[in-house]
């Protein structure tokens, strides 16, 4: 199908995905967290720049008038920031019931006969994307981008075997540089504790064989 459609095998994104705005809720308090609140609502600040979850405990909130249901998140939409200055991209998979996305994200929800979900947020995310974004997003104080420079976007569309294998290898490498940062987080910590023992040995001093205070260091 993919090959039939889509012979040079690019796109955009418009022909994979149908597109629309986070949820805009309305009133002061509309947004405020509270405890006993129905729904759940995704921030921006959620999500991390590689398309992790930096927090999956979303804030509680009772919006002031009926939700359609057609805007609840579903497993596999792709939550994309429509302002501010980064480009990321995540795959909603969690199980949560009643979220929302707020007026901050576009949510993009896939053909998946076409395209996963989480190839599409692996693009969104690439250098080439940010490039083509930094040349779209219009505004000064709060630079944002428009729901058609989304969709015209343009994408590699290689076959769903072959972006099973990307999103795999993508993941590995994802994982590995937040195994190294941790490692390196452990290493500063075994060497400052290192140090703080030399301090402390430091201060006692020892004496040598001649009977002269000496420093461990």
């Amino acid at each position: 199908m993919v090959d039939e459609e889509f012979p040079d095998r690019m796109t955009t994104l418009q022909l994979i995905a149908d597109i629309r705005m986070g949820v805009t809720l309305r009133g002061r308090d509309a947004t405020r967290a509270v405890e006993s609140g129905s729904c759940r609502l995704v921030r921006i600040s959620d999500v991390s720049q590689d398309g992790t979850w930096l927090n999956d405990v979303f804030a509680c909130i009772e919006p002031p008038e009926r939700i359609r249901d057609e805007l609840f998140l579903q497993s596999g939409d792709v939550l994309f920031p429509n302002r501010g200055t980064r480009t990321t991209a995540i795959v909603f998979r969690l199980e949560v019931s009643r979220a929302l996305a707020g007026a901050q994200f576009f949510v993009l929800r896939p053909d998946v006969s076409k395209v996963l979900p989480e190839y599409l947020a692996w693009f969104l995310r690439t250098e080439e994307s940010a490039r083509y974004f930094e040349g779209v997003r219009k505004g000064t104080y709060v630079q944002i981008i428009e729901r058609s420079n989304l969709a015209d976007l343009e994408m590699p569309l290689p076959p769903l075997e072959t972006q099973h294998k990307i999103v795999a290898v993508a993941a590995l490498s994802v994982e590995e540089r937040l195994l190294a940062e941790r490692l390196a987080a452990l290493k500063v910590r075994l060497v400052s504790g290192e140090l703080l023992g030399v301090a402390r040995d430091t201060d006692r001093g020892y004496t040598d064989k001649q009977g002269q205070t000496r420093t461990r260091i």
